[in-house]
């Protein structure tokens, strides 16, 4: 895949169950891009397409500097949507937690970014679903991007029942979901969000992932200031 429309594509950037990521670039204005199209096999799935095309549809709602965002979408040659994101040079905070890469002052300072597009997100009717280190994307100044909407659901369809994903499917990565959200997707609110959020600061200051009866962070790291327990 050498181009895709205005596209220029030039590597594979990421790649999961449902879409490959690549770099491009935008010939028009010579910036660099994220490309995301969805995989062969998923093209076929009527559900997964409709939820690939929803994300780009939610994503460019929101217009947030700690969003990523869509600067356009398409189809490829063989009938395969994707759509076009800004390019960060950076890594994932999934990342930055093994390699013990910032500092207790850069983590607050991460967590609060990803509170403030949070706080727009929700303010916008629309809840992530799959908040979780991975999907917190850091550029090389220390501005976290959230990513990976593929999952998220407005706020008015929890409501009223109408997600449209299968009837009561759990969906996210079960180390960093809510109670609720383990039980049926019908039950998600955004504080299922703020809950995710608060598991993947546990691990973001303790170096572990949440399990079983916790110890209080300031235990964990007698550095770490009794308040932010």
């Amino acid at each position: 895949m050498s181009s895709l429309g205005a596209y220029k594509v030039s590597s594979k950037i990421g790649e999961g169950g449902m879409a490959t990521v690549y770099k491009g670039v935008q010939v028009s204005l010579d910036r660099p891009v994220a490309i995301k199209v969805l995989s062969h096999a998923m093209a076929t799935d009527e559900e997964l397409l409709e939820r690939f095309q929803r994300e780009s549809r939610i994503i460019a709602r929101l217009t947030h500097p700690n969003i990523i965002h869509v600067i356009d979408r398409g189809i490829t040659r063989d009938g395969r949507p994707y759509f076009v994101m800004e390019y960060v040079d950076g890594t994932d905070l999934a990342h930055l937690i093994r390699s013990g890469g910032l500092d207790q002052n850069r983590k607050l300072d991460v967590v609060l970014q990803v509170c403030k597009a949070l706080a727009y997100a929700h303010k916008n009717g629309v809840i992530h679903r799959d908040i979780k280190p991975a999907n917190i994307l850091i550029d090389r100044d220390g501005n976290a991007r959230v990513l990976d909407f593929g999952i998220a659901q407005f706020l008015d369809d929890t409501r009223d029942g109408t997600d449209r994903t299968e009837t009561g499917a759990v969906m996210g990565t079960y180390a960093y979901m809510s109670p609720e959200q383990r039980l049926s997707a019908h039950q998600v609110t955004a504080a299922s969000d703020l809950y995710s959020l608060g598991a993947v600061m546990y691990e973001l200051f303790s170096g572990r992932r949440p399990e079983g009866r916790l110890r209080p962070l300031s235990e964990v790291d007698p550095c770490l200031p009794p308040g932010l327990d």
